[in-house]
């Protein structure tokens, strides 16, 4: 399984998400939905520049490998397991190593064609606060909506 990473900390999240499990269905929905549309607005293009940006050769597609989750909170996946690139290797494969370079991860080897990476991962960090209040939005106009019925 694939690292899972955040862009922001959110106190209270998990009540926060834990209390919509007692709206109905439709809520969760209306959610995702919002969430989708967010992560496509604001979160993909972010990561999308930032790989064809800063991960040099590998950057267009890893770029082309970004895809938006349908999930309460707005989530990009980054990377895929199809081969796509010239020798075998895919987005996933790239996506550690064309950012932090031959230092690789955990001892791993990694290829001196890395070199010392681009450190494009950090860069695509500029979308959060715009999201984050988007969010809020959507999820009080979900609870507003939902809580009168």
């Amino acid at each position: 399984m694939a690292a899972r990473s955040t862009d922001a900390y959110i106190v209270g999240l998990n009540d926060v998400l834990r209390g919509l499990t007692r709206f109905p269905k439709e809520a969760a929905a209306d959610l995702r939905t919002a969430s989708g549309v967010i992560a496509e607005r604001h979160m993909a293009p972010a990561w999308r520049a930032a790989a064809l940006n800063g991960a040099g050769p590998w950057g267009p597609t890893i770029a082309d490998s970004v895809r938006v989750k349908r999930d309460r909170l707005p989530s990009v996946n980054i990377g895929s397991q199809r081969k796509k690139l010239r020798g075998g290797a895919s987005p996933t494969m790239v996506r550690y190593p064309s950012d932090k370079g031959q230092s690789g991860r955990g001892g791993q080897h990694v290829p001196t064609a890395f070199g010392e990476g681009g450190d494009w991962i950090g860069q695509a960090k500029g979308y959060v606060p715009a999201a984050l209040r988007e969010w809020g939005q959507a999820l009080d106009a979900v609870v507003n909506k939902w809580s009168v019925m």
